[in-house]
Parts: C-alpha cells; sequence; structure tokens
C-alpha cells in the first residue's frame, strides 16, 4: 500500500513536471497574434456630390485635416458670394440711421416750435413717433447684419463640407472612386493609422488574471523573426472563449518611422516575471 502510495505521488510530481515544462515551453515559442493598424477609416463625404477631384493615391501619406478630396461647390460658393457681399455691406444702416437723425432733429424742432404755439401738438407727437419707428428701423437694420454674417458662416460651412479632409495622420490604402463619379454614401478613400501599431494577441486561459495593461511584452513579427520588439499590454478582454480556451489581449507597438508592417501574423512573449501568481 505504501509503495503504489509511493509510486502515485512520484507519476504525480512526474505530471506537475511535464505540465510545467509544456507550460515553460510553450511562453518560451509565444502565443499566436496579429500586427494590425490602429485605426481604420473608410473616408467618405458629409454631403452627396459630384467628385471633382482626388488629390492623393494609395500608399500617399496624409496628415489630419488634409484636404484629400473635394466635390463640385459652384452652388456653394456662389452662396458665400452672395451672403459675404450682405454682410459686408453696410447701404442699409448707413440710410436708416440718416433717417433717424433727420426724424430726432425734426422732433426737437417741432417741440420748440409747439411750445412758442408755432406747431401744433397733433404735429409735435407725428414727429416724436416718426422718430421712435426710425429708431427700430436702425435697431433692425443691426439685427438685419447680424443675420447677414451668421448667413456668410453658414455658407462658409456649406462651402468647407465639400471639401473631403483627412481625420488622421495616416497612409492612403485604398483609393476606392475616381473624378466624375457622383458620390452619396460610399468611401472615396481608406485610410490607416499606422503609429501606433495594434497587436491582437490570443493567450491561454490559464494567464487571465496575470495579464493586465501596462505589462511588457517582446513580440516577433513574421516579417522579422529574429527581431524582438517592445510592446506593452493595453487592453485585456474580460472574458474568455470557452470553445477555444482562450481570451483576448491588445497591445500597443510603437513605430514611428513606419517600417514594421500591419497585416501580418506575429508571437508574442509576455515578461515571464509578470505573469506569475503572486503567492
Amino acid at each position: 500500500m505504501k509503495l503504489i502510495r509511493l509510486l502515485s505521488g512520484v507519476l504525480l510530481s512526474w505530471c506537475l513536471g511535464c505540465i510545467t515544462l509544456a507550460h515553460a515551453f510553450e511562453q518560451a515559442q509565444g502565443f499566436d497574434c496579429i500586427v494590425t493598424p490602429s485605426q481604420t477609416v473608410n473616408l467618405g463625404s458629409p454631403v452627396p456630390g459630384q467628385l471633382v477631384e482626388v488629390l492623393v493615391d494609395r500608399s500617399e501619406r496624409v496628415t489630419a485635416g488634409q484636404i484629400v478630396a473635394s466635390l463640385d461647390s459652384r452652388l456653394e460658393n456662389a452662396s458665400l458670394a452672395i451672403a459675404t457681399h450682405r454682410a459686408e455691406t453696410n447701404t442699409e444702416m448707413n440710410l436708416r440711421k440718416d433717417a433717424f437723425n433727420t426724424d430726432l432733429k425734426t422732433e426737437k424742432r417741432l417741440t420748440s416750435l409747439e411750445a412758442s404755439d408755432v406747431a401744433s401738438k397733433h404735429e409735435r407727437d407725428r414727429a416724436r413717433r416718426d422718430a421712435k419707428l426710425a429708431g427700430w428701423r436702425v435697431q433692425q437694420a443691426r439685427d438685419d447684419l447680424i443675420t447677414y454674417q451668421l448667413e456668410k458662416v453658414r455658407a462658409e460651412v456649406n462651402l468647407d463640407r465639400r471639401r473631403i479632409r483627412s481625420p488622421i495622420d495616416g497612409l492612403v490604402v485604398a483609393r476606392l472612386h475616381e473624378p466624375g463619379e457622383y458620390i452619396d454614401s460610399q468611401p472615396i478613400l481608406k485610410i490607416v493609422k499606422l503609429d501606433p501599431l495594434y497587436v491582437e494577441a490570443i493567450l491561454p486561459m490559464r494567464l487571465f488574471g496575470q495579464v493586465r495593461a501596462g505589462m511588457t511584452a517582446s513580440v516577433y513579427s513574421e516579417h522579422s523573426d529574429d527581431q524582438a520588439l517592445d510592446a506593452t499590454v493595453d487592453v485585456v478582454d474580460p472574458m474568455g472563449d470557452a470553445g477555444s480556451g482562450t481570451f483576448g489581449a491588445r497591445l500597443l507597438l510603437s513605430n514611428p518611422e513606419g517600417d514594421i508592417p500591419a497585416g501580418v501574423k506575429c508571437r508574442v512573449q509576455l515578461n515571464e516575471a509578470q505573469t506569475t501568481p503572486a503567492n
């Protein structure tokens, strides 16, 4: 009986050792991952219209705010010219100010004459009413001018919406439409952000709870297997996949020079000291 217990203990220790060695080998080999852009934008137009020009092509770099395409904007240019003319023309304001000043002088003169019994009270009251109305017309002219200035801003916005700008610093990977085509909701360009890169890793559930944001890891891309790339854990999935017994984690990989390609497979090795459970 003692011999059986001894053999069972030896066998159990051997099995645990095999599992430990298997885990160590797995850790040394790394886990499957894929390198992807940190952002992918299918860039379209906020308004429909005929595409006039596309200013960039595939493989060209773009910066955030750069105009990359534009729609036909002849109507919007004309609307802006009208709105600008209205906003910058003071003729109506000047006419109403002159009328107001004239009516004020008339009111003062008739008030003086009415006191001397030369003008009637009725004439004085009418002059006072005309002066008050002229004052309101000046205020209306001011309000109209503010409205015209706001209409100018709206016309500028409408025109700018037909200039399509890149929302990110990135690289054009696809040019999907050409000048002359009518654009509604279809994307015109596909732009990706390659700095930083995302490393999407698949990890075994035995590491769940041990992998945390901020941990470091080494990434080996199939593009350069012999070069270790430093990455940092950014996001860890809060749940696993029962079918595969795995969970996902996303790492950030700096790529300021753009020399690390995206869309490739890789292996990730987590820092072993950081994945050791606490005692």
